[in-house]
């Protein structure tokens, strides 16, 4: 039996272990070329854009959003991002992005102004039911059809250096890294520091307010 004094001590030791940030994230870009305008859903699947009023209604367990996080959707709906959803053949949302049409926006880490030609996909998010199907690939390949129709030219995500699965599906659509970000400090980062070729890539630095969801 572990001695009640060393128990507390690796209790501690564990908090301390998953509250300490020492973030490191690659920031991708992809331009939009012609064949992007064409899309097609995998199997079982369909991709459409969701409403304010359905992201409040979602459920928990397939898209990782809890009360507040639904609130804060749909408020962001109501600022002009918008949320690709993937549904499964009975019509449930598995899968969830968002789009930020404006900023490049990170809470905590980093926010810097987009040009009128990007956007930034973040949040993505497939129900455990519906992994390995490659819709977080069908999803970007969503978004760019979107743009290549309006007449964008370029679609900014990001990944950290850890998400093996993320960075797999950005490398899979040919996304080229646009520069990094790093962030350390305890619980959030009290320091963030950005290289020099994601300044040079986004140039305006944009300061937060408030909930900070545009």
């Amino acid at each position: 039996m572990i001695p009640p004094v060393f128990a507390r001590l690796k209790r501690a030791a564990s908090r301390v272990r998953w509250n300490v940030v020492w973030d490191t994230y690659d920031v991708f870009v992809r331009d939009v070329v012609p064949e992007d305008a064409a899309f097609e859903a995998p199997d079982g699947y369909r991709f459409d854009w969701g409403t304010a009023e359905e992201v409040l209604g979602f459920e928990a367990y397939h898209t990782e959003l809890d009360a507040t996080d639904r609130r804060h959707g749909a408020e962001r709906l109501g600022l002009d991002h918008r949320l690709v959803v993937g549904r499964s053949d009975t019509g449930d949302a598995v899968f969830t992005m968002w789009v930020n049409p404006r900023n490049l926006n990170v809470p905590h880490f980093v926010k810097r102004r987009l040009g009128p030609h990007q956007v930034f996909i973040y949040k993505a998010y497939t129900s455990p039911d519906h992994r390995g199907r490659k819709l977080y690939q069908a999803g970007m390949r969503f978004v760019l059809a979107d743009l290549a129709q309006r007449g964008l030219s370029q679609l900014v995500g990001y990944a950290a250096v850890t998400k093996t699965v993320s960075r797999a599906g950005l490398s899979r659509l040919a996304f080229r890294s646009a520069g990094t970000f790093k962030g350390y400090g305890y619980r959030r980062p009290f320091v963030v520091r950005t290289s020099r070729a994601l300044v040079e890539s986004f140039p305006e630095a944009v300061p937060r307010t408030g909930l900070d969801l545009t």
